[in-house]
């Protein structure tokens, strides 16, 4: 069970640095977009996405799988559960999927195309008449925030479980929390 936590949490990491970097960068070049294609393929096979649909319905079906993955923990748990590796990782997915759609929101082709990937994604969750709403409330929520707070929540358990100390903050974002957890509230299945 560590070992498992421990390659979730690993993961976790990675694809939030991965995003970090992209996102502290202040212009957009070519590299930078194949990097997060290269993230959002990885996170897309790691969750059986085709990598034969296009990036942007690729990206929206990723965002629709790790949606319905927290939303799906949310409602066993009553809550939005910041310990739960599996609710990490799927955070760490949303947000990297979520910034393709942010900086691609402007490109009505590609938001159609992410749209019909997060209902596919969704299977359910999110559908037609709610698609607009919720990527509307992703993409207004600080994702990448959450999810680092997240994975310092993981690292610090991490390195108590291994016998070692921590100065990790505590702090998990309340504001994202919170606007996540409205959202997941406001959706049913």
């Amino acid at each position: 069970m560590k070992t498992k936590f421990i390659s979730v949490a690993l993961c976790t990491i990675f694809a939030l640095a991965m995003t970090s970097c992209k996102s502290s960068s202040s212009t957009s070049t070519a590299s930078s977009n194949s990097g997060s294609s290269s993230i959002a393929s990885t996170v897309s096979s790691m969750l059986g996405v085709s990598s034969s649909a296009s990036s942007a319905s690729q990206a929206g079906s990723t965002a629709g799988s790790a949606l319905m993955n927290i939303y799906k923990n949310y409602k066993a748990d009553g809550k939005l559960d910041m310990k739960n590796a599996n609710n990490i990782l799927n955070l760490a997915s949303l947000a990297t999927s979520v910034a393709t759609i942010k900086d691609n929101y402007k490109d009505k082709t590609f938001y159609k195309d992410f749209a019909l990937g997060m209902v596919s994604g969704a299977t359910g969750l999110v559908n037609n008449s709610n698609v607009d709403n919720t990527i509307s409330a992703l993409t207004n929520i600080d994702l990448n925030s959450l999810a680092s707070s997240a994975t310092s929540a993981a690292t610090s358990a991490i390195t108590s479980a291994v016998g070692g100390t921590s100065s990790a903050s505590s702090s998990t974002a309340s504001t994202a929390v919170s606007a996540l957890s409205s959202l997941l509230g406001s959706l049913s299945k």
